[in-house]
C-alpha cells in the first residue's frame, strides 16, 4: 500500500521524498516496515521511520565510520504485543578480548556488547514483534583473543530479581578465530 501511494504521488508531479527528514530522491529497491507516511500540501512525501538510520553521501560515510556503542537502549520499537520480562538477551564472556558486537532487532541496534565489559542481561520484549523478526549480530571489534563469547536470545522468567533463561532460541558465538568484522542474520518467529 505504501509503495503504491509513493509511486502514485511521485509520478503525479515532481515531489521530494524524505525519510526521517533526509531527502532521498535516489532511493530504490528498499522496503521500510512499520512507518508513517505523510504527504504535505506541496505533494512532498515524508516517511517517518525512527527505527531506521538514514544518511546520504558524506554523512552516510561518516555515520558508517563512526559507529557508536549503544549504552542506553533506544525507545521500544516493537509492536507492543510481545510481553516484557519474557524474551531475554544474555551474554556469557569467557575472558574474551577485542570483541564489539551490536545487537540489532528489526533494524534497531538495541545494545552493544564489549569484551571485558559488564554482563548483558537485557529484556528484548519491547523490541520484538509478534510474527517474524530479524536479529542481526554485527561484529566490529579488533584483534579478538581469549576465550569465547556467547550471546543467547530466548524466553525466560524473572524470580526474585533473578533472570532464568529457557533453552535459547538463538545462540551466537565469537572466539579468537572469528572474523573481527562480520554480520550474522537470524530470523525468529514469535507466537
Amino acid at each position: 500500500m505504501i509503495q503504491a501511494l509513493l509511486a502514485l504521488t511521485l509520478s503525479a508531479q515532481a515531489t521530494t521524498l524524505y525519510v526521517n527528514g533526509t531527502p532521498v530522491e535516489g532511493l530504490r529497491n528498499v522496503e521500510l516496515k512499520n512507518v508513517t507516511v505523510q504527504v504535505d500540501e506541496n505533494g512532498d512525501v515524508f516517511v517517518l521511520a525512527p527505527q531506521y538510520n538514514v544518511a546520504i553521501g558524506d554523512d552516510a560515510k561518516d555515520k558508517k565510520a563512526n559507529k557508536k556503542d549503544v549504552v542506553k537502549p533506544p525507545a521500544p520499537t516493537g509492536d507492543g504485543e510481545v510481553p516484557s520480562n519474557r524474551w531475554w538477551l544474555i551474554s556469557e564472556d569467557n575472558q574474551s578480548t577485542g570483541h564489539v558486537i551490536d545487537i540489532e532487532i528489526n533494524g534497531t541496534v538495541i545494545q552493544t556488547f564489549k569484551s571485558e565489559g559488564k554482563a548483558l542481561i537485557f529484556d528484548t520484549g519491547p523490541y520484538l514483534n509478534m510474527g517474524d523478526n530479524q536479529i542481526r549480530f554485527i561484529s566490529r571489534g579488533k584483534k579478538s583473543g581469549g576465550g569465547a563469547v556467547f550471546l543467547y536470545l530466548g524466553t525466560g522468567s524473572v524470580d526474585g530479581g533473578r533472570v532464568s533463561q529457557d533453552e535459547p532460541k538463538i545462540k551466537f558465538k565469537r572466539n579468537s578465530q572469528s572474523p573481527a568484522k562480520d554480520v550474522q542474520v537470524v530470523q525468529i518467529a514469535i507466537d
